[in-house]
């Protein structure tokens, strides 16, 4: 099929694409053509001076479509990098005078580090960065286990059984995996460290009191000491990256990247546009680095609002998002679509190396839920046939394919695989609308998916999870390999879970049951259609229909 050529092409340069897209709406606002609007990005790496804003000055007069559209070499793809590059690092050695004094022990030898002033245009916001990636690798923050400091609940966060370091503690970050809930892992930064006394973030620590209805107990997790990094990973400070290599005697660290921003790209009112063969890399989400943490409900969503995405739509009419690639992302969501955007489909794409989740869809708004009116509901999205691959890495609640509010709303044909939490989350709400006023969710398909190791992390998770009546939804022909928590289902309808058939799906080799219908809090999945899946948890055979075709391939 003949693609229609470059209405404008944009090489791979800082800033270059912004002064692309002016150019695209000033060209559009006196367009009288009825021909698409190609705009062709060059291979390399364009960085972002700030994130690229689209709005509806970006839409074409005529109807027709506005593509923006990476390199077809493999070789040298298109990357929207919301990122620098670290390219001037020195070795930690205590023998070089040249060493940083924060480093210049004997117990840094190995280790490398890079002077926060000398990232290209980064700012004091974006530090301590959260995150690093080198050589296409995402290098983890240090972390710690707790048990050595023996710690008990204070007031104001925790006491030490003996003098804790401070400047040790500095930049530390305290983290309670499945300890205040099942489901989700808490953030909180310390504000400052007193002898034996860890004082944490004040508003961190209300939000953590009130989430768990009482004291937290002591984190399992300190991250980011600023002490030696193990091979592979990372501490930073508002000074100072440090980075130990994987191969102990090789030179500087080589292609390392940070992130300067928490957003790529930020569309509103978009019409009629196509995303093709683009890679997007490098945000970052900064809230758990705040005063007031990160303290969530479920798949992210906290008090203070929902995660953004990396890339983001909201009021979305006809966008295609088609062969594109999210790698390396810090960010809560590399993708996010919502504000009662329609029409949207998700094709062909591949996400791998997330901090978080993968796609999110419509909005969890309790009262736009209610919504009767076609335009403020989030409907018609389209997820197929993409490949997500080591998602909820560092923000390990989030599920790869997370959907709130949404309806007639198809995932199907994905393979999503290493996973933290949940593999596919439908539905929001609980048992708050199965009586009265119903929410405009329905017409739900959730179909042929393979996901495997998922909820490797966290627990009360499942391969696909609902909430909340959604009448004419479906849950068939899934396959559902080593889901690993060891509570609730693989295919779990939980509260108020209304109005699905879930049929002919497998379950293998996972601790918990097949299928779970949960019956606590006033709001219990009902009126649920279900056969039982061809295999048992734990059996391991996948008699039946399989998801995937010959070679691999989804079967479609």
């Amino acid at each position: 099929m003949l693609q229609p050529p470059c209405t404008l092409t944009v090489p791979a340069s800082r800033g270059a694409l912004h002064a692309a897209a002016e150019r695209v709406a000033s060209q559009l606002s006196s367009a009288a053509s009825a021909a698409d609007v190609v705009v062709c990005l060059k291979g390399g790496v364009h960085q972002l001076p700030v994130p690229l804003a689209l709005g509806p000055q970006h839409n074409h007069p005529s109807g027709r479509r506005v593509i923006w559209r990476g390199a077809a070499l493999p070789s040298a793809p298109t990357t929207l990098s919301a990122g620098a590059p670290l390219l001037r690092w020195v070795r930690c050695s205590h023998l070089d005078p040249a060493t940083p004094p924060e480093c210049a022990g004997p117990e840094w030898d190995g280790v490398w580090a890079h002077a926060a002033d000398d990232v290209p245009h980064v700012t004091r916001a974006a530090l301590p960065f959260r995150q690093l990636w080198v050589g296409g690798l995402r290098a983890p923050r240090a972390t710690a286990r707790t048990e050595a400091w023996n710690l008990s609940t204070t007031a104001e966060g925790y006491s030490a059984r003996g003098v804790v370091p401070g400047l040790e503690w500095a930049a530390a970050e305290l983290r309670w995996p499945s300890q205040v809930q099942n489901w989700i892992e808490p953030r909180c930064a310390v504000d400052r460290v007193a002898g034996r006394r860890v004082i944490v973030s004040r508003p961190c620590w209300a939000a953590l009191t009130a989430r768990k209805g009482g004291p937290p107990p002591a984190p399992l997790l300190v991250e980011n000491l600023l002490r030696p990094p193990p091979a592979g990973q990372f501490a930073c400070s508002d000074r100072h990256v440090f980075y130990r290599p994987r191969e102990p005697y090789g030179g500087p660290p080589r292609d390392a990247w940070a992130p300067l921003h928490e957003a790529i790209l930020q569309a509103e009112g978009l019409a009629n546009h196509s995303f093709q063969r683009l890679a997007f890399s490098h945000a970052t989400w900064r809230q758990p680095s705040t005063q007031e943490g990160y303290v969530p409900t479920q798949s992210l969503v906290t008090p203070l609002g929902e995660p953004p995405g990396a890339v983001s739509l909201g009021r979305a009419r006809g966008v295609a998002v088609d062969g594109c690639s999210f790698a390396n992302l810090g960010s809560a969501y590399a993708l996010s679509v919502g504000g009662a955007s329609q029409q949207v489909s998700v094709v062909g794409s591949s996400f791998t190396s997330l901090a978080g989740g993968a796609v999110k869809l419509g909005n969890v708004d309790d009262e736009r839920a209610l919504a009767t009116s076609p335009e403020r509901m989030d409907s018609a999205f389209w997820v197929v046939d993409n490949t997500i691959r080591l998602a909820a890495l560092e923000l390990r609640g989030a599920a790869a394919i997370f959907a709130g509010y949404v309806r007639d709303t198809t995932i199907s044909h994905n393979s999503v695989a290493e996973t933290g939490y949940t593999a596919i989350s439908l539905g929001w709400g609980w048992g708050t609308h199965v009586l009265g006023r119903q929410t405009f969710m329905r017409n739900n398909h959730v179909v042929s998916n393979r996901m495997e190791r998922v909820v490797s992390a966290l627990n009360d998770g499942g391969c696909i999870y609902t909430l909340g009546p959604q009448p004419n939804s479906t849950v068939s022909l899934n396959y559902c390999e080593a889901d690993r928590a060891p509570v609730v289902g693989s295919f779990y309808h939980d509260n108020g879970s209304r109005y699905f058939r879930t049929t002919r799906n497998v379950a293998s080799n996972s601790p918990a049951p097949c299928v779970y219908l949960q019956g606590c809090c006033g709001a219990p999945a009902l009126d649920a259609r279900r056969t039982a899946p061809r295999a048992r948890a734990g059996e391991g055979s996948t008699d039946g229909p399989s998801p995937r075709g010959p070679g691999g391939r989804v079967a479609r």
